[in-house]
Formats: C-alpha cells, sequence, structure tokens
C-alpha cells in the first residue's frame, strides 16, 4: 500500500500515511521510540515503588530488587517497555538501535534475574504486586515472544515462563473471584488486564485460563448498553474505559456478532455527529505530569480503534465512518506527539511504549 510520510517537529518522518489514511511506523519513528524505551528500561532513579519493610535487609535499590524491569520509574513501566523494544526489535530488525536492544533484553531476560523478579512476585501476593495492570503486560511480553518464529526469541521466552507460569497460576483463582469489573481507564481496569492475558492465553494454547479469562469477560461486558464514551476520561485515567472494553470483546464474539454488540455498547460511534462528540480531542497547552495522561489516554485510543478496524468486517463500517474514525485518529496522535521525546521523564517513561502499540501493537 502506497504512503506518504508525516513529519514531527524535528522533521523526521515517524509515521506513514498509507493510501486509505491509517497510519503505520516508519524505520525512523522504531528509531525515535527505541532510542526512547532503551534510555529509560536503564534508568534506576526515580523510582516508586509500595513496600513495607519487616527488616533493615528489605531496604535495597529497585535494580536489586527488580534487576530485570527496575527502569521506567515503576515495574509495569520497565514492563511494557520491554514489550516496545521486543516489538520494534521484531518488526524492524535492522534500525541501528538493534544491537543495544538486544543487548538489553539478553540482560533482562537472563534467567537468574528473572528467578530473582519471580520471589519478588511471590513475596507479595497479599498486595496483589502489580495486578491487573503490570502482571498483564509481563504477560503481553511472552505472547510478543511467542509469536516471534526467533531462536533469540524461544530462548528469552524460555527464561521469562517461570513468572508467567506464577502470574497464571495466580490468575486461574483471582478472576473467577472477582464478582464485579471497574469501568475505568487506570491501572485496575479489569478489562486491560483480560485483555492481555487472554492474548497470553490463546497463543500459549492454554484453554483453561482462556476459559476463565473469557467468562469473566462476558460476564462483565456482554450486556453493556450505551457505555458513556463522550464523558470520558474518567478522573485521571490514562485510558479509555470504554474503548478498553471493546478491544477486549472483539478477541471472545464472533465477528458479526462483535459488530452487533458494538452498536448497542455505543451507538454514537456510528453516526456522523456522534463521532465528532465521543473522538473529540479537547486539547490542553500542558503535557507533563498528570496532564500527560490525556495524551496516554489518546494513545489508547488509538490503538483500541485499530482493533475495531482490524476485527469488523470490511463492509460493516460505511465509508465516511470509518473515514471519521481515522481522521480522529490523526487528530489524537498529533496531539500527544507534542509531549513525547521533550527530555520530561515522567513524560517519557511510558508513552514510547503507548506511541508504539498505538501504530503497530495490533500487526
Amino acid at each position: 500500500m502506497l504512503s506518504q510520510p508525516s513529519k514531527d517537529k524535528s522533521n523526521q518522518s515517524l509515521i506513514n500515511i498509507l493510501t486509505d489514511g491509517t497510519m503505520s511506523m516508519t524505520n525512523a519513528g522504531a528509531s525515535y521510540f527505541a532510542k526512547l524505551s532503551l534510555e529509560c528500561t536503564k534508568k534506576v532513579y526515580p523510582h516508586y515503588y509500595h513496600e513495607r519493610l519487616q527488616t533493615a535487609e528489605d531496604l535495597k535499590s529497585p535494580d536489586k530488587l527488580f534487576p530485570s524491569f527496575y527502569g521506567c520509574f515503576d515495574w509495569h513501566s520497565g514492563v511494557h517497555n520491554h514489550w516496545a523494544l521486543v516489538k520494534l526489535l521484531k518488526t524492524f530488525p535492522k534500525i541501528p538501535e538493534a544491537g543495544a536492544i538486544k543487548a538489553k533484553l539478553e540482560n533482562s531476560f537472563n534467567p537468574a534475574n528473572i528467578l530473582v523478579e519471580v520471589q519478588y512476585l511471590k513475596s507479595h501476593k497479599n498486595e496483589s504486586f502489580e495486578f491487573p495492570y503490570g502482571t498483564s503486560w509481563l504477560l503481553k511480553v511472552a505472547d510478543e515472544l511467542a509469536k516471534w518464529n526467533d531462536p533469540i526469541a524461544k530462548k528469552w521466552l524460555k527464561s521469562l515462563q517461570p513468572l508467567c507460569e506464577n502470574i497464571v497460576a495466580d490468575y486461574m483463582q483471582v478472576w473467577p473471584e472477582i464478582e464485579k469489573a471497574t469501568y475505568t481507564g487506570n491501572h485496575y481496569a479489569s478489562s486491560l488486564g483480560l485483555s492481555f492475558a487472554l492474548d497470553y492465553a490463546i497463543t500459549m494454547q492454554n484453554d483453561s485460563l482462556k476459559n476463565v479469562l473469557e467468562t469473566a469477560a462476558n460476564n462483565y461486558y456482554l450486556k453493556i448498553k450505551d457505555f458513556p464514551l463522550v464523558e470520558e476520561p474518567f478522573g485521571y485515567d490514562f485510558m479509555s474505559a470504554g474503548l478498553l472494553i471493546t478491544d477486549l470483546m472483539r478477541k471472545i464474539m464472533p465477528l458479526k456478532e462483535y459488530g452487533d454488540w458494538l452498536k448497542v455498547f455505543s451507538p454514537e460511534m456510528f453516526t456522523i455527529s456522534g463521532v465528532q462528540k465521543v473522538f473529540k480531542v479537547d486539547k490542553k497547552k500542558i503535557h507533563t505530569g498528570y496532564d500527560s495522561h490525556w495524551d496516554g489516554f489518546h494513545l489508547n485510543r488509538i490503538w483500541c480503534i485499530n482493533g475495531m478496524l482490524q476485527s469488523l468486517p470490511a463492509d460493516f463500517l460505511k465509508l465516511d465512518i470509518k473515514k471519521s474514525w481515522i481522521d480522529a485518529q490523526k487528530e489524537m496522535w498529533d496531539y500527544a506527539q507534542e509531549s513525547i521525546g521533550k527530555g520530561n521523564y515522567d513524560v517519557d517513561h511510558w508513552l514510547s511504549t503507548f506511541s508504539v502499540y498505538a501504530l503497530i501493537g495490533h500487526k
């Protein structure tokens, strides 16, 4: 499909606009985001985590507690930036940063380091460490490795398995015990946790886990009507609570049923006036601190819209509606990129991953 480049303020082409209007990442874009993720994954401080200190020995630096995923300010960001590095290396193996990415991943996926991570997870079960956001991102890393037919990916996946097995065992017990879902776009989003875990279960052919996750998803979300997308984000959400649900349910339902369900879930997405309301970008001048959540929110919406576009039958959307979705994605992208790569660590430590997922997460 022919394309034309779209350039950021530094005059480097991060994306191509394809002939159908959708966006794809360029080699320059891959290199740009690889640098951001590499930089934060090796940065020990600043770091944030919860810890109850029982003895003086519990007081350790992040790289000693989490020798694989100590960077990027917090554990879940360290994990999802590793997903970004895997995805970029897999998709763009010849970028200049490929060697540095391999070296970083080789160290992070060292079996000895992973076993230290496993021990921390086991010793903090009572605190539900990083459930469901961080732990499901970890399963997404494994899912990406499992889908990569390369000897080094197989090696890294094998190293990661003890951590995955520990998380899966917890999920098998915990998800059936949760009676109500959270309708949020934050770290407690049940929809994101279920969605990434389901990707892993399908790829790894773990039918027991798949059944648990699908049962939970249907119980939580199948009967929702008229979700208030126009009222998002809720509070300081950094993802779209509603569109995360659409991204999950497309993985569970037959495609025809999924389309019918979508029209009940959010009828506004299927009229021009409705799209203009629910996908409107209310632009802010500030892109730092909690205000950067607004940027992540839009990048997450891009990836969820991509999921719908990928899953719905080709003739399901009217052409004008499809175009309005794609036009909204481009406006969201341009707005969100105003905050990234400006040397602000509280932004770059997570929005690099969200940018990568927005463009190539479903590819």
